[in-house]
C-alpha cells in the first residue's frame, strides 16, 4: 500500500517510519521530496565538494556525480520506499543511477548517483528537492530488515570518492562527443543518399536519350 500524504506524516509522528529532519512542506499527495544534501563529487573535480558552503554543484556536459541526500530516513520493517529523480531535473536532461528501493529497517542517508547527458552544465542548490520518495506499508514486517554495507551510512563514503576517482577511460563527455559527430556524419550521408536518388535518376535518362539519338543517326 502506498502511503498517502496523511499517512505519511501519521507514520512519521508515530515514529514508524524516521525522517531527519522532517518538514510537513516536503510531503506530496503520495510521497515526499527528499533534498540536496551538504557533500557531493563529480568525476571533474575528483574530491569531495562541500555543497552547503559552495551553494550548489555543478554537472559539466557528460559528467557524472554522486550526491549525499540532506535528509536521514529510517523505515521500519513494514516499511519500504521507492525512489526517483525529480522530473524537473529529468527534464533538465539528467538521470539517477541509483537503485530505486529503499530495504525495511534501512537507516542512513542515501547518496544519489546522476549523470548529466546533456551538452551544457546543469547546476544543482543546495537543499533543493532532487528525490521523490514513495513510502509503502508492507502486508507483514520483513523478517531480515536491512544490514547491508550502507547501514548508518551518513555521508560520502571512500567507496563512492574511489568511484569517482577511477574514472578514467574515455571521458563520457567525450563519448557524447562523439555520438554527437557521429549522427552528424550520418545525417550528412542521409542527406547525399537523398541527392543521389534523384541524380542517379537523372544521369541514366539522360543516357539513354542519348542512345536513343545515336540509334536513330544510325537509321
Amino acid at each position: 500500500m502506498i502511503l498517502t500524504d496523511r499517512q505519511i506524516k501519521e507514520a512519521v509522528q508515530a515514529g514508524e517510519i524516521m525522517i531527519e529532519p522532517f518538514d510537513p512542506s516536503q510531503v506530496q499527495p503520495a510521497s515526499i521530496d527528499l533534498r540536496v544534501g551538504e557533500e557531493g563529487a563529480t568525476t571533474k573535480s575528483k574530491k569531495k565538494t562541500n555543497i552547503r558552503e559552495n551553494g550548489f554543484i555543478t554537472l559539466d556536459p557528460g559528467d557524472f556525480g554522486v550526491i549525499s541526500v540532506f535528509e536521514e530516513i529510517k523505515p521500519s520493517a513494514q516499511h519500504a520506499g521507492r525512489i526517483g529523480l525529480r522530473s524537473k531535473y529529468a527534464r533538465k536532461g539528467l538521470i539517477a543511477t541509483t537503485g530505486p528501493q529503499i530495504d525495511p529497517g534501512y537507516h542512513g542517508r542515501l547518496t544519489l548517483g546522476v549523470t548529466n547527458l546533456t551538452p551544457h552544465p546543469v547546476a544543482i542548490p543546495y537543499k533543493d528537492d532532487i528525490l521523490t520518495l514513495e513510502l509503502h506499508r508492507l502486508e507483514q514486517p520483513s523478517e531480515r530488515p536491512y544490514t547491508g554495507p550502507y547501514q548508518k551510512k551518513l555521508g560520502l563514503g571512500a567507496e563512492d570518492l574511489e568511484v569517482i576517482a577511477e574514472g578514467d577511460g574515455m571521458a563520457f563527455s567525450e563519448v557524447l562527443t562523439t555520438l554527437r559527430s557521429l549522427s552528424s556524419n550520418v545525417s550528412d550521408l542521409t542527406a547525399q543518399m537523398k541527392t543521389m536518388q534523384w541524380v542517379i535518376p537523372a544521369i541514366l535518362g539522360v543516357g539513354l536519350t542519348v542512345i536513343t539519338i545515336i540509334v536513330s543517326l544510325g537509321d
